[in-house]
């Protein structure tokens, strides 16, 4: 009876792996299944002694510590839950260099997969729009998320580039492009220029890289600039503004909020006395009734008029158009609507606003953020040698939004929000340190390998940044690709 090689077999398990990453968590499932026992296969039959320097070994190091730390975690089975998880990044880190793919292989099924995904999401979002169905940013991505689909994309597009038609390449950004401003993505907005730039850097002379990058530095000081001046509060001329409305009634001014809708400030013009009975002149729905989103006319009134340059007055409710009442009526906050990345960019510069006025950063995922690592920084240190156990990251987390009297609600009190950050609170400098081993010796093991390999790790570092990429299936199989995937054998680590 004929026995085929492992290697032979692993290749259905990476093709599980691959192309079903951003479709099944079944699909990856099976997919590590197989490629472990591959793996196991090839290694019974030459068994072979990893490296003192080996990636891979550190990572077993890092999560061997993590095991450890259940021994002062209280809870226990969410412990042992992201174990289980997190343990299959180093089954594939061992078996993306016991059976390897091969690096054709892997750009080839990399570049097929993204781009499947990318042409089929589309597809699927525009359909349903077709049919009536409105969609925001994360319904574009039921199956997998943005990020990770973002991640995945950069990988496709910078590793595929190598053995298929330039004009294929550029199909494939436009693909993502597009991708990106339906979905309003800041992680795909981010990496689909690196991603482009990388290209270019990895096919030109030393000296066009050398002028590559002072153009990409001065291109992003001028960005910088032009997003500051973006950001800089509507001016107001106190002195002009008017005391009192068309029926007497006083106005309130607070030329200290800066909050914004479409060019002019909230926090002017306003007349609250006035808008109940002049609503229910233009409209039959009441002023404080909740809409099926949730929000009341009330909420969104003054946030719509302010968008259209109005004073939001008894006046101007009563010039409103049909079509703005019922926009209002329907939980409208501009006249001008807009989605995807418009709409992204329009709510960031009014997440900025509530941010520098004192407000909340609930809801708004960018600043979110900042509150996210004060609260994750401020658990690390409770803890900062030997962490808080891999099972009680949630508690810790808690306590330190509870003890620094955070203005989130707590819906929105998540946990660190960076993979980097999370290691520390769970498993402390113990596990920090061996975090920033294994990054050391993976990037002079693979990530010197080629600038396509190194790239897998660019890509990694910077969404562990803004997410515990490591805590989630699809985050674990989509960083072991971009990290493995054009690792060497196992003989060379």
């Amino acid at each position: 009876m004929h026995i085929p090689h492992p290697e032979r077999m692993a290749r259905w398990g990476w093709g599980l792996l691959i192309w079903g990453a951003p479709w099944s968590h079944a699909a990856m499932s099976v997919g590590t299944g197989v490629v472990t026992a591959c793996s196991l296969w090839a290694w019974c039959r030459k068994p072979t002694r990893p490296a003192a320097d080996s990636p891979a070994l550190w990572l077993a190091a890092l999560l061997a510590w993590q095991g450890f730390s259940l021994l002062w975690t209280d809870h226990v089975e969410w412990g042992v839950k992201l174990l289980s998880i997190q343990l299959a990044a180093v089954l594939l880190a061992w078996s993306w260099t016991m059976v390897p793919l091969g690096r054709d292989q892997v750009r080839q099924w990399v570049f097929g997969s993204a781009a499947t995904a990318l042409t089929i999401l589309l597809g699927w979002g525009a359909w349903q729009q077709l049919q009536g169905e409105a969609l925001e940013g994360r319904d574009w991505t039921p199956w997998m998320s943005h990020i990770r689909l973002a991640m995945f994309a950069a990988l496709g597009v910078v590793w595929g580039s190598r053995g298929v038609p330039r004009a294929w390449v550029w199909a494939f950004l436009g693909l993502w492009g597009t991708f990106t401003a339906v979905t309003g993505s800041f992680t795909s907005a981010l990496l689909w220029p690196l991603s482009l730039l990388w290209l270019m850097a990895q096919e030109a002379s030393p000296q066009t890289r050398r002028t590559l990058t002072g153009a990409a530095v001065a291109v992003g000081i001028a960005g910088l600039g032009v997003a500051a001046w973006w950001l800089q509060p509507i001016p107001v001329d106190k002195a002009s503004l008017p005391t009192h409305t068309a029926l007497g009634h006083p106005y309130t001014h607070h030329p200290e909020r800066t909050v914004s809708e479409g060019g002019h400030r909230i926090h002017l013009f306003l007349c609250e006395t006035e808008w109940a009975d002049a609503w229910a002149q233009v409209s039959d729905v009441a002023l404080d009734a909740p809409n099926s989103k949730g929000f009341s006319v009330r909420q969104r009134l003054p946030r719509y008029m302010t968008s259209m340059g109005l004073p939001k007055d008894a006046e101007h409710i009563l010039q409103l158009r049909p079509q703005d009442v019922l926009a209002i009526e329907q939980g409208a906050t501009h006249v001008h609507p807009a989605s995807g990345l418009a709409l992204r960019m329009r709510e960031f510069k009014r997440e900025w606003e509530v941010w520098r006025d004192g407000g909340s950063a609930s809801g708004h995922a960018v600043f979110q953020r900042f509150a996210h690592w004060r609260a994750g920084i401020w658990a690390w240190s409770q803890a900062w040698v030997f962490g808080h156990g891999v099972g009680d990251t949630p508690e810790a987390m808690a306590t330190a939004y509870d003890s620094l009297e955070s203005t989130l609600s707590p819906q929105h009190r998540h946990r660190a929000h960076m993979q980097h950050l999370t290691w520390g609170i769970s498993g402390g400098l113990v596990a920090v340190v061996l975090w920033l081993g294994f990054g050391w010796t993976w990037w002079r093991r693979i990530g010197t390998i080629s600038s396509e390999a190194l790239w897998g790790g660019v890509v990694v570092g910077l969404c562990c940044l803004f997410e515990d990429t490591l805590e989630t299936q699809a985050g674990v199989v989509v960083a072991m690709l971009a990290l493995f995937g054009l690792a060497s054998p196992v003989s060379r680590l």
